[in-house]
C-alpha cells in the first residue's frame, strides 16, 4: 500500500508494497498539475490523493464494517501499525489529543480516514484504549493475503496484552468484572440478589447471595466492596432479573450501578449455554472449594463471565481459580458516595471531575513497599471492620511496630522492597507462560522467610501484651509457610544452576542431572577459558583496557573506550560497532571460531534443558495456591508497616480505644484532618473536639452545627468520618486521644457532592442506634420553605427515632430550635468568626457551643471581591426580606406550619411523602 500527501516535488520514491502487491519504484514530479506515474498507480488530485489497494484491504474494510463499536481495530504493516475510519479519529482525539496524525485512503469507492502509529504509539493506543477508554481491542495482522487476528483484549481480559498493560494496585480493580442476578423475595418489598465477581488478575471469583430492598443498599455495599469496573446483568425468560429490569426497581438498580461508577451490560441467559458450560466451572474452580455452595441463579453469573471473559475451564486455567464468599457481616457500611466525598482514592470538585490523587487518603497511608500490599491497603480502606476484637488484633500490631523502630525500618527499608509482586509470577505460571526466572524469583523469596522470621521473632520477644496479635496474624503464618516450601526449594537447589546465575545473570538447569547436559556444559567452559585466555593476548598487544563481553547479538568480542578506535584499526582486528556510550566492539578471527561454536553448544544445551525446564515450571505451578496465601501475609505485614510509618511520623497520631459496642461512646480530643495537615503548602491546622454520647448514656448524641459560609463546617464533618474510618481499619488517629465505641457505621457521601434524595430514604431505613450519620448542607437543591423543612423533619426522625450518633451542619440556623424540643439529646454548636471595625470577616475555624446567628453570606462575598454594587444589591435585598417586605408563598407557608405541627406518626408519614417527591437534595451518612 502507498499513502501519497500533498506536497511539490517527491523524488525516487520507492513503495515498499506488502505481499501480494506490486513492487515499483517510480518518480513523481509536479508542475501545475502536471503528474508522471507509472500506469499501474491511479493518483486523486485534490487536497489530499488517494491510491488504489489490493485484496487484503478489500478484507480490512470488511473488518471495520463488522466490528463493535466499542472496539478498537489495529492493522499491523510491516515495521508499523495503523488504525483506520472512526477508530483513527479516536485515537487522534482521546489518545493524542490531536489530529496532525490524520490522513485520507481510498479502498475500491470507500474513503477512509488512517492513523499511522510508530511502536511507542502502538503501545500507548493499547494501554489508553483499555485502562483509560475501557475499550476492547483487536490487532490483525496480514498471513496469506487476508487479516487473521492476532490478540485481542479487554479490562476483564488482558492476557494478550499482560506485558503492555503492566501491573499497579489498581489495575485488579480496573480489570474485575461481576454477573448478578435479581429475583423475587419473600414478599413485595425486598428482592433476592446474586452476584458473582471474577478478578482475572487474581484468579478468583466471589460470590454473594442476599435479600435487599427497593433502593438496593446491600448491593450498593457489595459493589462498593468488590469494585467491579462493569457489570453483567443476567436476564432470561425463565424470570431472572425479571425485578431489576423493570419498572421502579429497574430504575433503582441503574441508580445504585451509576453511583458505583460501574459500567452495565445485558447479558441473554439460556439454559442449553448453562449445560454446556456447567462442567466448566468445576473445572475452572481449585478442588479445596467443591464444598461451598453455589446456587442455581449463581451459576447463570458464572456462566456469563465465563462468555464474557472468554474463559476456558480446561488448559491453563483448569483448578486455578480461588472461590470465596463475599461476607459482609463484620465490616463498615460504606458506599460508593462515601468513598468519593471523603476523598479516600482520588480528589474530586463539586461538578465531581477528578484532579488528582495526591490529596487522597490512600495517597497519605500508601507507604507500602510491595504490590500485593497496596491492594490490600486498597481493601481496607474500602471495607473498615467494626468486629472489636479484629480491629484491636491489627492496632496492636502497629503499635508494636511504632515502639520498635528497628525492626520497623528493616522491614520497611530493605526487606519488604525485595519481594516482587508474587500474584503476577503465579499468574504466569498458570498460563504456561513462566520459565526459569519466575521459578528462581519465587525461590528467592522464600529464601527471605528465614530474616523476616528473625525480624518478628526479635518483634514478638519485645513486645509483651501485644505478642499473641503479632503471632496469629503475622508470624505463625510463615512459620507455616517456610515448612510448606521446604520441598519447594529442594526442587530449585536441585535442577536451577544458582551458581552459573550468580556469575553471568543467566537461568539455566543444573548440567550434572544430565550426561548430555554435563558434556555440553564442559566444552562451554572451554571454550570460556579459551576467550579469557586470548583476552590476556589481545591486551598485551594493546596499551589501553580491554573487556571480554557475551551478548546476545555479538556473543563473545572484545570492547575498549573510543580513544582505542585509531588502534584497533591499524592492528586489524575486525571493528563490530562504534558509539560514543558503548565505545568499541571488535573481534578476531580465533575468538570468531571459538563464538561460532560456543553458539552452537548454546543452542543445543537450550534443546536440552527445555523439556526439564517445563518438569520444573509445571511442579512449581502445583505450589500456585500456597505461593498465594503466602502473598497475602505479606501483604498483611506490609500494610501494618505502612500504618506504623504513617503512626510515628513527624504529626501526632495516637492509638484510639475502642470501646464495646454496647457504650455509645464517641470522643475525639484534637482531632484534625489527616491528609490537609499533612499537605507542606497548607497554614497550620486549627484542632476541633468531637464529643458524642457518654458511658453514662446521659449525653448529647446529636451536634446540630451552623455558622458561618467557609467557615469549617464540612471539614470538620470529614475530620470526624475520617478519624472513625482510620480507627476501625487498625490505624492511628490525628487526635491526642480518642475513644470510640464500636458500631456498625453507615455511610453516605457528605452532600457537597449533591446525593440524591433516594439517599436520605435508604438512610432511614437502614440506619440503627449503632450508626452515625453525618449531614452536610441539606436542602439546598429546592426552595428555602421546602428546604427547611425537609431539614427539620428529617433531624427530628433521628433524634427522636433512630436516636443514632448524628453531626449535622446547616445553614438554617433555626434549626438550632430542636434543641428546646430535645435539649437532652441534641447540642447546638458553631463555627467562631469575628468582624472587625471594617466589616472583614475573620474565620476562626473553631467549634464552640451556641447557635450562628448569620451565614455572614455578604462579607464572604466582599472577602472573595465581589464588585461593589452586587454587594449593595444584595445588602439592600437582605434589609427588606429581614423587614417583612417579601411575603411567604402561602402554600409553602402551609407545608412549613404542617410539618413543624406534626405528631410524631404524622411526622415519619410526612417524610416519606417528602422523600418520595424530591429529587435534588443532598444527605450523607457515616
Amino acid at each position: 500500500m502507498v499513502y501519497v500527501s500533498e506536497a511539490y516535488e517527491l523524488r525516487r520514491t520507492r513503495a515498499n508494497m506488502e505481499k501480494g502487491t506490486l513492487n515499483i519504484e517510480f518518480a513523481i514530479s509536479i508542475d501545475k498539475g502536471a503528474i508522471c506515474l507509472p500506469a499501474q498507480l491511479i493518483l486523486v488530485t485534490h487536497s489530499s490523493w488517494f491510491l488504489t489497494m489490493d485484496k487484503l484491504d478489500k478484507g480490512l474494510v470488511k473488518i471495520m464494517r463488522n466490528k463493535a463499536t466499542g472496539t478498537v481495530a489495529i492493522f499491523e504493516r510491516n515495521e508499523f501499525y495503523a488504525c483506520y475510519d472512526n477508530d483513527a479519529i479516536f485515537i487522534a482525539n482521546n489518545v493524542f489529543c490531536s489530529e496532525v496524525g490524520l490522513r485520507r485512503c481510498r479502498i475500491d469507492e470507500t474513503e477512509l480516514m488512517y492513523h499511522v502509529l510508530n511502536n511507542a504509539q502502538y503501545l500507548r493506543v493499547i494501554h489508553d484504549a483499555i485502562l483509560v477508554q475501557n475499550y476492547r481491542v483487536e490487532v490483525y495482522a496480514a498471513s496469506d493475503g487476508q487479516w487473521e487476528l492476532k490478540a485481542k483484549g479487554s479490562l476483564g481480559c488482558l492476557n494478550d496484552f499482560e506485558e503492555i498493560i503492566g501491573d499497579s494496585a489498581e489495575l485488579y480493580e480496573l480489570t474485575t468484572v461481576a454477573a448478578l442476578t435479581v429475583t423475587e423475595g419473600h414478599d413485595s418489598t425486598e428482592c433476592l440478589v446474586s452476584i458473582v465477581s471474577c478478578s482475572v488478575r487474581e484468579m478468583q471469583f466471589t460470590i454473594a447471595e442476599f435479600l435487599d430492598n427497593k433502593h438496593f443498599v446491600n448491593l450498593e455495599k457489595c459493589l462498593t466492596a468488590l469494585v467491579p469496573r462493569e457489570c453483567l446483568l443476567v436476564s432470561n425468560e425463565m424470570g431472572i432479573s425479571s425485578v431489576s429490569l423493570s419498572g421502579e426497581n429497574n430504575s433503582q438498580l441503574n441508580t445504585a450501578l451509576k453511583k458505583a461508577g460501574i459500567r452495565k451490560e445485558l447479558f441473554q441467559f439460556n439454559e442449553e449455554l448453562s449445560i454446556l458450560l456447567s462442567d466448566q466451572i468445576a473445572q475452572m474452580i481449585d478442588p479445596k472449594y467443591k464444598d461451598i455452595h453455589i446456587s442455581r441463579a449463581q451459576r447463570s453469573c458464572f456462566v456469563a463471565l465465563i462468555q464474557h471473559l472468554h474463559l476456558n475451564g480446561g488448559g491453563t486455567k483448569s483448578g486455578k481459580f480461588q472461590l470465596r464468599n463475599y461476607k459482609s457481616a463484620g465490616y463498615m457500611y460504606l458506599n460508593s458516595a462515601a468513598v468519593k466525598a471523603l476523598e479516600l482514592f482520588s480528589v474530586y470538585q463539586e461538578d465531581e471531575d477528578l484532579l488528582d490523587n495526591a490529596g487522597s487518603l490512600y495517597k497519605l497511608l500508601n507507604k507500602c513497599r510491595t504490590p500485593q500490599g497496596q491492594r490490600l491497603l486498597r481493601e481496607w480502606v474500602r471495607r473498615p471492620l467494626h468486629d472489636t476484637r479484629r480491629i484491636n488484633e491489627r492496632l496492636d500490631v502497629v503499635e508494636a511496630f511504632v515502639s520498635n523502630p528497628s525492626c520497623r525500618a528493616r522491614l520497611h527499608d530493605d526487606i519488604l522492597r525485595r519481594i516482587p509482586d508474587i500474584t503476577a509470577i503465579t499468574r504466569k505460571l498458570m498460563q504456561k507462560k513462566a520459565g526459569l526466572q519466575e521459578c528462581y524469583r519465587l525461590y528467592q523469596i522464600i529464601c527471605l522467610l528465614k530474616r523476616f522470621h528473625q525480624i518478628l521473632d526479635e518483634l514478638h520477644a519485645s513486645c509483651g501484651s501485644l505478642a499473641p496479635s503479632v503471632n496469629d496474624l503475622c508470624l505463625e503464618p510463615l512459620v507455616l509457610a517456610q515448612l510448606q516450601f521446604q520441598k519447594f526449594m529442594a526442587l530449585i537447589e536441585s535442577t536451577v544452576d544458582i551458581t552459573y546465575f550468580k556469575e553471568n545473570g543467566l537461568y539455566r538447569i543444573l548440567p550434572n542431572i544430565d550426561e548430555n547436559l554435563l558434556t555440553t556444559a564442559e566444552r562451554m567452559y572451554e571454550i570460556e577459558t579459551s576467550c579469557n585466555t586470548l583476552l590476556k593476548k589481545v591486551c598485551s598487544e594493546l596499551t589501553e583496557t580491554v573487556k571480554l563481553e557475551n551478548n546476545e547479538h555479538y556473543g563473545f568480542h572484545f570492547r575498549v573506550t573510543l580513544k582505542a578506535e585509531k588502534s584497533i584499526r591499524q592492528s586489524g582486528l575486525h571493528i563490530l560497532e562504534t558509539s560514543k556510550g558503548s565505545g568499541v566492539r571488535f573481534t578476531c578471527d580465533h575468538l570468531n571460531v571459538l563464538n561460532h561454536e560456543y553458539q552452537k553448544l548454546s543452542s543445543h544445551y537450550e534443546s536440552v534443558q527445555s523439556s526439564f525446564i517445563d518438569m520444573v515450571v509445571e511442579t512449581c505451578s502445583g505450589y500456585i495456591s500456597t505461593f498465594c496465601e503466602l502473598s497475602e501475609t505479606i501483604a498483611i505485614i506490609d500494610t501494618l508497616v505502612a500504618l506504623s510509618m504513617l503512626a510515628s511520623g513527624s504529626f501526632c497520631y495516637v492509638r484510639p480505644q475502642i470501646l464495646d459496642e454496647d457504650k455509645q461512646v464517641l470522643e475525639l480530643r484534637k482531632c484534625r484532618h489527616p491528609v490537609m495537615e499533612a499537605n507542606p503548602n497548607s497554614p497550620q491546622f486549627i484542632s476541633n473536639d468531637v464529643v458524642l454520647g457518654s458511658e453514662q448514656g446521659d449525653g448529647a448524641m446529636f451536634l446540630m452545627l451552623t455558622g458561618a459560609n467557609m467557615g469549617g463546617k464540612s471539614t470538620y464533618l470529614r475530620c470526624c468520618a475520617l478519624s472513625i474510618l482510620l480507627a476501625q481499619m487498625g490505624s492511628f488517629v490525628p487526635c491526642e486521644s480518642a475513644r470510640i465505641g464500636s458500631c456498625d457505621y453507615q455511610c453516605k457521601g457528605v452532600s457537597t457532592f449533591m446525593a440524591e434524595m433516594n439517599d436520605c430514604a435508604s438512610i432511614l431505613e437502614s440506619a440503627t442506634c449503632h450508626s452515625l450519620i453525618i449531614v452536610d448542607e441539606l436542602g439546598r437543591g429546592t426552595s428555602t420553605y421546602d428546604g427547611f423543612g425537609l431539614a427539620w423533619a428529617i433531624a427530628e426522625d433521628i433524634v427522636s427515632r433512630v436516636k443514632c450518633f448524628c453531626i449535622y451542619a446547616t445553614h438554617y440556623h433555626e434549626l438550632a430550635g430542636l434543641g428546646r424540643v430535645y435539649p437532652k439529646q441534641l447540642k447546638n454548636v458553631c463555627t467562631a468568626s469575628q468582624v472587625d471595625e471594617n466589616g472583614q470577616l475573620i474565620l476562626l475555624y473553631k467549634i464552640i457551643s451556641g447557635v450562628a446567628g448569620r451565614s455572614f453570606g455578604l462579607n464572604v462575598g466582599k472577602m472573595i471581591g465581589l464588585p461593589d454594587n452586587v454587594l449593595q444589591t444584595a445588602s439592600d435585598m437582605l434589609e427588606r426580606l429581614e423587614a417583612g417586605d417579601s411575603k411567604l408563598n402561602l402554600e409553602e407557608e402551609k407545608l412549613y406550619r404542617m410539618i413543624l405541627s406534626s405528631a410524631d406518626d404524622e411526622l415519619r408519614q410526612q417524610i416519606l411523602v417528602n422523600l418520595m417527591s424530591e429529587d435534588d437534595e443532598s444527605m450523607c451518612s457515616i
